[in-house]
């Protein structure tokens, strides 16, 4: 066969498979804020400074941590609505019942953030109390990217996810520039409230532009949550309990960080280790995604698709290596340097939770909250308890290697529920011919 035949059938066969353009436009889309996202993030530590840029991602990482422990599956049992929901009408009712979860959420967690905000110690130690209860009552605007990371992928609305993922991204990165032309000189604004307030807005504007998009409705209220609730209970309340002990002690770790370290330095070290390392994920998860409503309908995940993610994945974490070195020195001020040495750790840790998320989402298709609870339960004890040993003496570092550890205890587990799926939906296959 010669290669003008092979890129003519390639061709065809791209033509005809939805999944394969979504999945090219959402990569397509990575790429392009991939870059943006890199300058932001050069341009905001620039500004800030080390020290300040730790406060920023502390306090993002607080209001990360309480949505992880309030939202109850809520979000999750919704995504399982509008999966299954037959007409476009039930899953605008099910957007709506999405909006309420999302005012009942940001209810409790602004009561829990103000009196963390005046009770934990940590919050006065390090100057950022009246900070952080200037930024708190906003966190409504942080917590919708959590529900249409549900919704829109539910639906195969992957045209008004690629706007909400990516174009508040675009637009923060024009912001940045603003905030470091006018305010660089600036004394008297602090700067983690002139960079939350840029983010916040940014990110507000898009997604309302978003739900209108959506169009949701508030028709049969009782009978959608009645229905909501009940997804709540078969799927989403399993996964959030797993979520309990596996992305909440991940995300616990830089707040352990912040409080065995004199200020939140390490922090924000860490946290850029874990972005410039998160491009790893890009591929598995942009594979995923676009395949998530067939993930619904397939007995086995296929070989090649494993195959391509895999390979793929791997290839970037030896570019990451060879690249980050460099890249570090040239753009960012010589406080960042330990970034390096975090990154190489962390980016194995990455990599093996990309792959592990890229299997999860096809059992999250198939309803199988219950795997998804257990391996989740085992990650999350294996990361608490090495981020209670490894922490208080090794700060940055020993979070990056609780990271590794943990990675490769899920990527285990999770083959292990994925080949126990497979093996049900292969015995309900034979059962039913």
């Amino acid at each position: 066969m010669s290669v003008k035949e092979i890129l003519s059938r390639f061709k065809k066969q791209y033509k005809d498979n939805l999944q394969a353009k979504q999945a090219l436009r959402l990569l397509i889309w990575n790429f392009i804020a991939l870059p943006l996202s890199f300058v932001t993030n050069i341009v905001i530590t620039r500004y800030m400074g080390a020290e300040q840029y730790g406060n920023y991602l502390y306090i993002q990482r607080v209001l990360e941590f309480a949505f992880i422990i309030l939202n109850f599956g809520l979000f999750r049992s919704i995504n399982r609505a509008v999966l299954l929901a037959d007409t476009e009408e039930k899953r605008r009712e099910y957007y709506g019942i999405g909006l309420l979860y999302l005012g009942a959420i940001y209810i409790l967690a602004v009561i829990s953030l103000v009196l963390a905000a005046f009770v934990m110690p940590n919050f006065s130690e390090k100057g950022i109390t009246e900070i952080s209860l200037c930024i708190i009552p906003f966190c409504f605007i942080y917590y919708f990217n959590h529900l249409y990371e549900q919704i829109l992928p539910a639906n195969n609305r992957i045209d008004l996810l690629i706007i909400a993922r990516y174009y508040p991204r675009i637009a923060f990165f024009v912001c940045s520039g603003v905030i470091y032309w006018l305010f660089k000189d600036n004394d008297t604004l602090n700067p983690v409230i002139v960079v939350w307030s840029f983010f916040l807005t940014t990110q507000l504007v898009i997604y309302l532009y978003v739900m209108f998009r959506l169009k949701p409705k508030f028709s049969h209220v009782r009978k959608r949550l009645r229905a909501a609730f009940r997804y709540n209970k078969e799927y989403g309340i399993h996964v959030y309990f797993g979520d309990l002990f596996s992305t909440a002690f991940a995300a616990l770790m830089p707040l352990l960080i912040s409080r065995f370290s004199a200020d939140n330095v390490d922090v924000g070290f860490y946290s850029l280790s874990l972005m410039l390392s998160s491009p790893l994920s890009y591929i598995p998860v942009v594979i995923a995604t676009s395949h998530y409503a067939k993930f619904a309908t397939y007995k086995v995940i296929p070989k090649k698709l494993f195959l391509v993610t895999g390979a793929f994945s791997l290839f970037g974490l030896i570019c990451l290596w060879i690249i980050v070195g460099p890249f570090v020195n040239i753009f960012y001020t010589p406080d960042f340097k330990p970034v390096i040495f975090l990154t190489f750790i962390t980016s194995v840790g990455t990599l093996l939770y990309s792959i592990s998320d890229f299997i999860s989402r096809y059992l999250a298709s198939q309803g199988d909250g219950k795997s998804l609870r257990n391996s989740s339960w085992i990650v999350g004890f294996t990361t608490l308890f090495l981020s209670l040993i490894l922490i208080p003496k090794y700060k940055a570092i020993g979070a990056s290697i609780t990271h590794v550890v943990a990675g490769i205890v899920y990527i285990g587990t999770i083959i292990f529920y994925y080949f126990k799926r497979v093996k049900f939906n292969k015995t309900n296959a034979s059962k039913n011919i």
